[in-house]
């Protein structure tokens, strides 16, 4: 099973670069992106009781902020739209409501939402995996028309999911399709009760 980590970048913190893993749970911070992933394999090492050489796969994530949003994205992904040609975030960034309002509801009702970059093919499973139970994930694809889909993911034990329905991390779940999930959203959002130790192991 990999192990999903994400660094965020953030100027204004002392360390600049922080990290943490899921389902690892490792965390820390350094200077530099080389000096966080060391750190991080470091940690991950000591956790798992096993040699750097005999570590689990690493997916790995960086966050930013882009416009007041956190936005993250899979290290050496490129998300573009087929149909405009651009790249995603840059059609994200354009636009002026429905996502970016979600965003911006969540965070006034003291959520840390981070807006994830996605393909729309790619099976929810991709998202999951990098999700602990406190995040609040605004999955965003291009729906290849020139314009963004996108859909709310949140943790069970995240602020803010009240009213909201509630699905299982299962496998049905984590079969379907970011751009198939985001259509049954309509806007709405899915809280995410994950799935107990037994079953994962199973």
């Amino acid at each position: 099973m990999a192990d999903h980590v994400i660094f965020r970048y953030d100027p204004q913190d002392q360390l600049q670069i922080t990290f943490r893993g899921v389902p690892s749970e490792c965390a820390g911070g350094a200077s530099t992106l080389g000096e966080a992933r060391a750190s991080y394999r470091m940690c991950l090492s000591a956790r798992l009781h096993v040699d750097r050489r005999e570590l689990p796969p690493v997916v790995e994530h960086i966050e930013g902020r882009v416009c007041g949003m956190w936005v993250r994205t899979k290290v050496g992904a490129v998300h573009r739209d087929k149909c405009s040609d651009k790249m995603l975030l840059q059609i994200l960034l354009a636009e002026q409501s429905g996502l970016r309002d979600e965003v911006t509801r969540l965070t006034e009702a003291g959520v840390e939402p981070v807006v994830v970059l996605a393909e729309p093919d790619h099976l929810i499973e991709t998202l999951l995996d990098q999700m602990s139970g406190r995040d609040a994930l605004v999955v965003a694809h291009s729906d290849d028309n020139g314009s963004v889909g996108w859909g709310l993911l949140m943790g069970s034990q995240s602020s803010g999911g009240q009213g909201l329905p509630r699905v299982r991390d299962d496998a049905e779940l984590r079969a379907t399709a970011v751009a198939a999930f985001t259509q049954t959203c309509s806007g709405v959002g899915r809280v995410v009760q994950r799935r107990a130790a037994a079953d994962i192991a199973s």
